[in-house]
């Protein structure tokens, strides 16, 4: 498959960076991005998986060519004329749109730009119902969220789930809420799932044969054991990609390094332990969000 390209139309001025005019997300499903590094909540990632593995590819691919358009931005009146603008994050987050449902980072990129760059929006809150997603995507996300935290209140409201990646953009916002005692969140850690086959492939009387040109190059190839190098390659991406999320975290939540090890378990907690673990900053309802938001400065 060939890749439509993630950031196109650049524009600049004298004074500051090149920085993306407009964002494309792809138009058909990019089989690499369900393959990656993961950041998301494990019984979601087990029950998405399991719906990859059991689709037939080609037919799914044919039936996701015509793509839904991404759930718009909501604009609540505010005061002073103004408007909160309401970016939807929901489902599975990926670079593209999941041909399994959920939503594409590319497109809240963009809705949160464009909020972020609305002088008649007094406010941003990201709507959160999500286990998390793709690992590819989400720190472009969650630079997009620093970004818009510096120009207006930007804050994240957990309905229920804000988990893995989804945690790991709501951190970003400058207050996050959830809906419930019941909402769950959390789930600070990164996973990749690759399947030693050898045994199998050997029951079968089959013999794979990699020619590769490095050690690493064939690691994970169908039917081949997987190595202590390998191993290590692999846990070595995990973790590399950990200290990302890890980073962001303690940045965006102002956490200690005790604080961020207290959480970064991989599970999530419940709203109010959450709380007092420093993850979120209330419970409250949506409206009630929204009504601080409008009044924020």
């Amino acid at each position: 498959m060939l890749d439509a390209p993630a950031v196109i139309d650049w524009e600049s001025s004298a004074n500051a960076r090149p920085v993306p005019k407009r964002l494309a997300v792809p138009e058909f499903p990019r089989l690499h991005e369900y393959l990656g590094t993961w950041a998301m909540y494990p019984p979601h990632f087990l029950a998405y998986w399991h719906a990859a593995v059991s689709t037939d590819l080609v037919e799914h691919i044919k039936a996701a060519l015509p793509k839904s358009e991404p759930t718009p931005t909501q604009m609540v009146p505010s005061k002073g004329g103004k408007s909160v603008a309401v970016v939807s994050v929901r489902g599975t987050l990926m670079k593209q749109r999941p041909s399994l449902g959920g939503s594409s980072s590319v497109d809240i990129r963009r809705s949160v730009r464009q909020a972020a760059n609305d002088p008649n929006v007094s406010g941003i809150l990201l709507a959160i119902d999500s286990p998390g997603g793709t690992v590819a995507g989400t720190d472009d996300l969650a630079r997009e969220v620093r970004t818009a935290r510096r120009k207006k209140p930007t804050w994240a409201f957990v309905e229920d789930l804000g988990a893995s990646a989804a945690y790991w953009v709501a951190s970003q916002a400058g207050a996050v809420y959830a809906n419930s005692p019941t909402a769950l969140v959390g789930s600070i850690g990164t996973v990749m799932t690759v399947y030693d086959e050898s045994k199998a492939a050997e029951s079968q009387g089959v013999r794979p044969l990699v020619f590769a040109t490095g050690p690493l190059k064939g690691a994970g190839s169908p039917g081949t054991a997987i190595n202590d190098e390998q191993a290590a390659y692999l846990q070595g991406i995990v973790n590399g990609t950990q200290e990302s999320f890890d980073a962001a975290v303690r940045s965006g939540r102002g956490l200690s390094a005790a604080e961020l090890a207290a959480v970064r378990s991989g599970g999530v907690f419940l709203a109010a332990e959450a709380q007092r673990l420093r993850l979120i900053d209330g419970i409250k309802s949506f409206d009630a969000t929204l009504d601080a938001l409008a009044a924020a400065k």
